[in-house]
């Protein structure tokens, strides 16, 4: 069984057609949680109607009633819910009605490769678009610069901006128990999809699909979206006008490091980020 996971907050204008897009799955094989996170508006009306329609499909988590931020929000889900497998869902996007079929099937090739006591995450590419679901980029790692083959090189990605975002996420029973319990970096209001992804390339196997699963909404409400059009180069750029962004970053990978459940070596993603920044500034 698949649990899928979602988390809300003032998503009353789009929650109806991403939870139509998961019933709409060509599995049906699952069950939805999910974890409102203190809306205003009609979100929590929508999300009872949704559970009293399917009773057996749709529950509501109501026991931690405040506002604890997207990532322990959806990490809370996580530690409570007893699935086979999970996915996250946010709020605001629809699913291509294979999403499940597709990420489950290459789970599974792992699990028969490696083992299903072994933690096991897929993520996959997004297709970006507007309100109105109009395409945006038909790919956002390429559109973006994002590169999903850095989760085989644990400091490549560490020094690098994510292509595994939570909501094209599918992980195992072993993989929940090798991600909790979760600790929230400082200063973000997720992160849990990156906290995810570093502890299983480090401790169990992390891979992906080469292929978009999701219409990835963005909006003016966005709670978390997309950091478009912003390239390693640029940030670079920014670093060399000012020296201090560089120092900061270094601080805050050491913080980072710190809260991890395994060591890493401050050195080599020291050596990691200086390599890139002149890689960069000789292109």
């Amino acid at each position: 069984m698949i649990a899928i996971l979602l988390s809300t907050y003032n998503g009353e204008k789009y929650i109806k057609e991403q939870i139509e897009s998961l019933l709409d799955q060509t599995i049906k094989n699952w069950f939805l949680v999910v974890r409102d996170d203190g809306s205003h508006d009609k979100t929590v009306e929508i999300l009872k109607e949704y559970s009293t329609s399917y009773p057996n499909k749709i529950f509501i988590d109501g026991s931690v009633r405040e506002n604890l931020g997207a990532g322990k929000s959806f990490m809370h889900l996580l530690k409570i819910t007893h699935a086979d497998y999970y996915m996250f869902c946010d709020q605001d996007d629809v699913w291509m009605p294979d999403k499940i079929e597709r990420t489950l099937a290459k789970v599974k090739a792992m699990e028969s490769e490696f083992g299903k006591d072994v933690g096991i995450g897929v993520f996959t590419d997004l297709e970006v678009v507007d309100s109105n679901l109009n395409v945006i980029k038909p790919s956002l790692w390429k559109g973006d610069n994002r590169h999903p083959e850095y989760v085989r090189d644990f400091y490549k990605q560490w020094t690098n901006r994510h292509a595994a975002y939570g909501c094209t996420m599918l992980i195992n029973r072993a993989a929940k128990d090798e991600v909790l319990p979760f600790r929230q970096f400082e200063g973000v209001n997720g992160a849990h999809d990156a906290w995810i992804e570093y502890i299983l390339i480090k401790k169990g196997h992390i891979d992906y699909l080469d292929e978009t699963t999701i219409h990835y909404r963005q909006h003016n409400a966005n709670v978390i979206g997309a950091n478009m059009g912003i390239t390693y180069k640029d940030e670079v750029r920014n670093v060399v006008l000012h020296p201090r962004d560089f120092i900061n970053k270094i601080k805050k990978d050491f913080k980072r490091a710190r809260m991890m459940p395994f060591h890493i070596s401050f050195i080599k993603i020291l050596r990691y980020r200086i390599l890139q920044t002149i890689q960069s500034l000789l292109k």
